[in-house]
C-alpha cells in the first residue's frame, strides 16, 4: 500500500517529468521565440529602461533556477532506471561479471580498475 508521502513524491516526480517534457517540445521552443520577440519589441518601445531590464533578469533567473532542478531530477530518475536495467542484464547474462552490477556506486578507484580491466580485455 502506498502511503501519503510516497503518493506526493510520485505526483511531484510525474509533474517534474511532464514540465521537462513540455519544455523540450517544439511548441515550447516556438512559444519561447515568440515571447523573446515580444520582449524585445517592448524593450525597444520603452527604450530598454532599468525597470524593464530588472524584470527581464528576474524572470529569466527564476525560470532558469527552476528548470535546472526539474531537469536534474528527471535526468537522475532516467539514469537510475537505465542503471537498474543494465544491472538486470548483467545479472541475467551467463558469463557476465556480477562485480559490474552497480559499478556507478563504487569508489572512483574501483571504477577505474574495472574500466582498465575491460579495456585490456577488449584490446585482446
Amino acid at each position: 500500500m502506498v502511503n501519503g508521502n510516497e503518493r506526493v513524491r510520485g505526483g511531484l516526480s510525474a509533474l517534474a517529468r511532464a514540465i521537462v517534457d513540455a519544455a523540450g517540445s517544439a511548441w515550447s521552443a516556438a512559444i519561447s521565440i515568440g515571447l523573446a520577440a515580444m520582449w524585445l519589441i517592448v524593450g525597444f518601445a520603452s527604450g530598454f529602461t532599468e525597470h524593464w531590464t530588472q524584470i527581464l533578469v528576474a524572470v529569466t533567473s527564476v525560470f532558469t533556477f527552476i528548470m535546472v532542478f526539474l531537469i536534474q531530477h528527471t535526468t537522475g530518475r532516467e539514469s537510475r532506471a537505465l542503471m537498474l536495467k543494465l544491472d538486470e542484464l548483467i545479472r541475467a547474462t551467463h558469463g557476465a561479471r556480477d562485480e559490474l552490477i552497480a559499478a556507478e556506486a563504487q569508489p572512483l578507484e574501483e571504477q577505474e580498475r574495472l574500466e582498465s580491466q575491460l579495456q585490456d580485455q577488449a584490446s585482446r
